[in-house]
């Protein structure tokens, strides 16, 4: 019997040898998506100017995962490095949560797949990229698909309260929210092709055949 190319995929995700190969070809296809996300991201305001902007898509041969400080800055909710430390630990500790020193920067310093701006709305999307899992349907734990973007909201729920609560600490009308794209032979594409779709509108992809190509 052949294994599903996923299954061999996920043996290969469990070799230790294979980690920096892995992470090369899983930032490789992100780039390409990317890129290709921004390209075709051709919505535009009133004024006609770009809707969407995306530092992170430099080109299919590099990219550039922005920090949570450094989207800050752009937000211009960041004023100096004490203050946000003092920001984050507060935010911490109205939900009961002590954060050590190291843990208040290792919370400001984390760097999600990329992000997208529409400055104009004050729109801020993280992006999160990730493979398809090996279940093709539903199972006792419910569909793939569905508990990988759980585990993807899970993981920058906080983050994206944090950028919110700080907009509205500093009076500034910023709206973060997240986008999580999976790709390949049963991931979005075939599987959530109307979800996949949809994040690709929202990000200012509007022609259907830039959809389909991408």
């Amino acid at each position: 019997m052949t294994p599903w190319p996923e299954s061999l995929g996920h043996i290969q995700a469990r070799c230790l040898a294979l980690q920096k190969p892995r992470i090369a070809v899983h930032h490789g296809i992100w780039r390409e998506l990317l890129t290709a996300i921004s390209r075709n991201s051709v919505e535009s305001h009133d004024d006609r100017t770009r809707k969407w902007y995306f530092p992170s898509a430099v080109s299919e041969a590099t990219h550039d995962e922005w920090t949570v400080r450094q989207i800050l800055v752009h937000q211009d909710l960041f004023s100096d490095s004490k203050s946000l430390r003092a920001n984050v630990t507060d935010f911490h500790a109205r939900q009961g949560i002590v954060l050590t020193d190291e843990e208040v920067t290792s919370f400001y310093s984390l760097r999600p797949d990329g992000v997208a701006f529409d400055d104009k709305n004050k729109h801020c999307v993280l992006l999160e990229f990730t493979h398809p899992m090996d279940s093709v349907s539903s199972s006792p734990e419910g569909d793939w698909a569905e508990r990988k973007e759980l585990e993807k909201n899970t993981r920058y729920g906080m983050y994206i309260y944090f950028i919110n609560y700080l907009s509205a600490l500093h009076g500034r009308p910023w709206n973060c929210t997240q986008s999580n794209f999976t790709a390949g032979a049963r991931g979005s594409l075939r599987l959530k092709q109307t979800q996949f779709q949809g994040r690709l509108h929202l990000l200012g992809v509007t022609s259907p055949k830039a959809k389909e190509k991408i």
